[in-house]
């Protein structure tokens, strides 16, 4: 069954997708025995290619090489500006995309949103595709192979038909969630135990709130072989929970805009960064790398010339010993318990900012203590205000309690340098 999907179904997928999954799994498989030396001249080439070809091809790059007076031949990373969300809103996106990047050969992707801050970038196809495989390469390593059975938990309705077939075809179980109740909660749990996937994917928080509710009730007996957790962090206390209820062990993964993917290894000795995709730096308060200690993540993609991440400030904060990751610890995943008994993740609110009301570059939600509500946004040009009504009627029903909307300048970042996305006033 592995066989038949990885050589005879991947490659099918890929011919209609026009990815390459299946070629860049095999390389990646192969660069697992690569010296640390061969990885690292992997890396120094393709970014010597990436500076030659940002200071040709994307706008701010070429203005920016221009005025350093830099050859880019000469150039090394450290040389390079370090850029974040504000930087590249500001700028426009179009001054970081590749002027003449085919169209067709790339698609415009977003983030989770798991800060409060949704964003939107372009991502070539072969950036995708090694970016895939790196994930599927996560999984392999902890057991899974194409074709097993399993489950994902994940925010929003799947609605494209490709979409839709890859999971028939992979047999992947989709569990779109909005609000959880108890309702929803034992409905999942019952999918579980009907269905039995080998393994579960879910962001933290509802994995958390099915755990949670599976360790207080009684009749539930399958257990997954392994869960994958990505999107946002996962604090030792969810981690404890989920083990206790699903009997299994957990792999964590990191990844974020223009990061390689970075996965709990699974004798959890820490978390190995893909190094084939990008490259990524350690930064302390001083701007420089740090091999102990805690730091910030500033990431290269080496591969997406769409839209390249260079020097890219993801503000998400990592401990590392010895130059390893071995602690995800800037993303926050908050939980908002609704007056009716429905919970709201962080990822509800931003995928509803992402698609249904344009123009927000950050939002947080703020609960008083008469439990009414503010959604402080900080908008942009694209926003229009008469959609501030549309945000009302849409949230209070939903939430039970009055709302209101307060258009903001900035929403300040906390000691962990996230901004807090939802807050309870004491």
């Amino acid at each position: 069954m592995a066989f038949v999907h990885e050589h005879i179904i991947l490659p099918l997928s890929d011919l209609l997708r026009g990815e390459s999954v299946h070629k860049y799994l095999r390389i990646l498989k192969e660069s697992e025995h690569w010296t640390p030396d061969r990885m690292t001249d992997f890396q120094q080439q393709r970014l010597r290619n990436l500076l030659k070809y940002v200071a040709k091809e994307v706008p701010f790059y070429r203005d920016w090489f221009h005025d350093q007076r830099l050859n880019p031949q000469d150039a090394t990373l450290k040389q390079m500006p370090i850029i974040n969300k504000a930087i590249m809103r500001q700028e426009g996106i179009e001054r970081f995309s590749a002027t003449y990047f085919p169209q067709k050969d790339r698609s415009l992707s977003r983030s989770s949103g798991s800060t409060g801050e949704p964003f939107s970038f372009y991502v070539s196809r072969e950036a995708s595709s090694v970016n895939t495989a790196a994930k599927l390469r996560t999984w392999y390593q902890a057991g899974y192979r194409l074709g097993d059975c399993y489950m994902k938990i994940a925010n929003g309705e799947r609605h494209g038909k490709m979409k839709k077939w890859q999971d028939l075809i992979n047999h992947c179980i989709y569990i779109p969630f909005y609000s959880i109740d108890d309702t929803s909660l034992s409905n999942i749990l019952n999918t579980i135990e009907r269905e039995q996937p080998l393994y579960i994917r879910s962001y933290p928080a509802p994995i958390y709130l099915l755990a949670r509710y599976r360790n207080s009730h009684t009749g539930y007996t399958y257990n997954p072989r392994r869960i994958f957790t990505t999107g946002s962090t996962l604090p030792d206390d969810y981690r404890e929970e989920i083990e206790k209820a699903f009997g299994c062990d957990i792999i964590d993964s990191y990844s974020c805009e223009g990061t390689p993917n970075t996965y709990e290894t699974p004798n959890h000795d820490g978390y190995h960064v893909c190094g084939h995709y990008g490259i990524i730096e350690v930064l302390d308060n001083d701007g420089y790398q740090i091999s102990d200690g805690i730091g910030r993540v500033v990431s290269t993609d080496l591969w997406n010339m769409a839209l390249p991440f260079i020097r890219y400030d993801t503000k998400d904060l990592v401990e590392v010993h010895n130059g390893k990751i071995t602690r995800i610890m800037g993303r926050e995943s908050d939980a908002y318990l609704a007056n009716g008994g429905e919970i709201y993740t962080v990822h509800n609110f931003s995928h509803y900012f992402i698609y249904d009301i344009p123009g927000v570059d950050c939002y947080q939600i703020v609960r008083h203590r008469d439990d009414s509500i503010t959604f402080n946004i900080v908008t942009n040009k694209d926003f229009d205000s008469s959609r501030i009504q549309d945000i009302v009627d849409y949230w209070q029903p939903r939430l039970g309690a009055s709302v209101s909307v307060s258009l903001v300048d900035d929403i300040p970042l906390m000691h962990n340098n996230k901004r807090r996305t939802i807050i309870f006033e004491p």
